[in-house]
């Protein structure tokens, strides 16, 4: 449950530190949003607890209390975003090369620039790039501790009926009694807050590369898996019965959903080929 919090404030850490960047694109209604929400909520539904999971959501609801006092994932945030993010943006080239990748469409990764020279070409794109970037770090961890703040409750919650669901009245007994000692609050307090130690996240850094190889893999592998399987159809492929069908269920007419059939299909031949660029990096290197 506590990577499952880590990796949840991660994302949203990461959702915010591109704002900057997106603020152009259009943003979403206010009924769109709620309408995303309800589906995602939808997604994961719950059975109701049981009448001996209820009896033992109060005490499961203390000892969470202990692990996830009021204001931690905030401060936990506030720490992750310190020892996570500000590192990850030194790795992709700081500041001036973000400015950079912003004003060409590159990414940061594709620009291999000296300090003095990024800094000198940040300028061409925001000459206030230092100010804007220093006072968009101010921001960022203020906006995470709001947004973590308002899900720690239903956060704890959630863990509350985990733990009730999960362990018995001894067991729940016997986890509060320890998490009541000197030793045992420490414990609480410090398990969490542990997830997001730079030691953790300098381990999962180590397994990067073989990640990145699997993913790279990824699109080969699962052609072979799939070999046997009649071919997907597009749009295009189904016959004019077949796509008034579509049309009337999706409440689309033909010539929109041909309209964005082909929109998404050059968008895919536009797209960045990971695997193509790396054995292209491979040989490069190789040469070199």
């Amino acid at each position: 449950m506590k990577r499952t919090i880590l990796a949840a404030a991660s994302g949203f850490a990461l959702a915010l530190s591109a704002i900057p960047a997106a603020a152009q694109e259009s943003e979403p209604s206010a009924d769109e949003m709620e309408q995303m929400m309800a589906g995602l909520s939808e997604a994961f539904p719950t059975e109701p607890l049981t009448a001996d999971q209820e009896a033992r959501l109060p005490q499961a609801t203390r000892i969470v209390g202990l692990m996830i006092p009021e204001g931690s994932m905030a401060e936990m945030m506030g720490t992750m975003f310190d020892d996570l993010l500000g590192p990850l943006s030194d790795a992709a080239g700081g500041a001036a090369v973000s400015a950079i990748a912003e004003g060409t469409g590159l990414t940061t990764f594709e620009l291999d620039l000296e300090k003095e020279q990024a800094a000198e070409l940040a300028l061409l794109f925001d000459p206030a790039w230092e100010e804007r970037r220093a006072r968009e770090s101010k921001l960022l961890p203020e906006m995470m501790g709001e947004v973590m703040s308002a899900m720690e409750p239903s956060m704890r919650k959630a863990m509350s009926e985990l733990y009730a669901i999960n362990f018995n009245d001894t067991e729940l007994a016997e986890i509060e009694a320890f998490f009541l000692t000197d030793t045992g609050a420490s414990f609480a307090r410090k398990s969490f807050t542990m997830s997001s130690d730079p030691r953790i996240i300098g381990a999962s850094m180590e397994v990067m590369p073989q990640m990145m190889e699997t993913f790279m893999g990824m699109e080969t592998r699962i052609a072979e898996a799939t070999a046997d399987l009649p071919e997907k159809r597009a749009f295009a492929d189904l016959s004019a019965e077949e796509k008034a069908k579509v049309a009337e269920a999706t409440g689309y007419s033909v010539e929109e959903i041909e309209g964005s059939s082909s929109a998404t299909e050059a968008a895919w031949d536009e797209d960045y080929d990971y695997e193509e660029e790396a054995v292209e990096t491979e040989e490069a290197d190789e040469n070199n």
